[in-house]
């Protein structure tokens, strides 16, 4: 899949050391609920997991070939009581944009690029954020989510957003 200026393709062993080099941002580290002060080991670990998911796509910029950053499309995991009144099966999405390559635009343009071709068979689609993460909130109300629930990760907030397939 593609946009604009982006390619989305299933992440690829080329693209580790460009995810490592972009989780070690402090600020995104936190924005994202990695420990702050991880080692790069681990950032590795997470890469060959996230590698490992069916729908990991690497985020590519189409001028420079530079990985931007990711989106994972997950199964929800609801908890029980939000999941409940939800419309049918749908799908979570995780992303991240690594800096410098932020406030760009490059989310927004592959959320519009993903979310018709996810709603043709999904009911709902869910993305969660920390509740003092502004630019995730802003960004999923520019796009028509409203938030449906709210529950602890830990000790922080989760703010769930859901984007009803009827939306669009």
């Amino acid at each position: 899949m593609e946009s604009a200026r982006l390619l989305m393709r299933p992440m690829e062993d080329g693209d580790e050391n460009a995810f490592v080099s972009g989780i070690a941002d402090r600020g995104l580290r936190i924005a994202y609920g990695f420990p702050a002060d991880m080692e790069d080991d681990v950032s590795v670990q997470i890469f060959c997991h996230f590698r490992g998911l069916d729908r990991a796509l690497s985020l590519v910029e189409k001028q420079s070939g530079e990985m931007i950053g990711f989106l994972l499309d997950l199964v929800p995991e609801l908890p029980e009581e939000t999941a409940a009144r939800l419309p049918g099966k749908g799908r979570t999405l995780a992303y991240a944009v690594f800096p410098p390559f932020q406030r760009k635009g490059y989310m927004q343009e592959t959320l519009e690029a993903l979310i018709p071709e996810l709603l043709r068979t999904a009911g709902y689609i869910h993305c969660g954020h920390f509740e003092e993460n502004e630019p995730s909130r802003n960004l999923l109300r520019k796009l028509g989510f409203r938030e449906y629930a709210r529950h602890m990760a830990g000790k922080k907030l989760i703010v769930d957003e859901i984007l009803p397939a009827g939306h669009l």
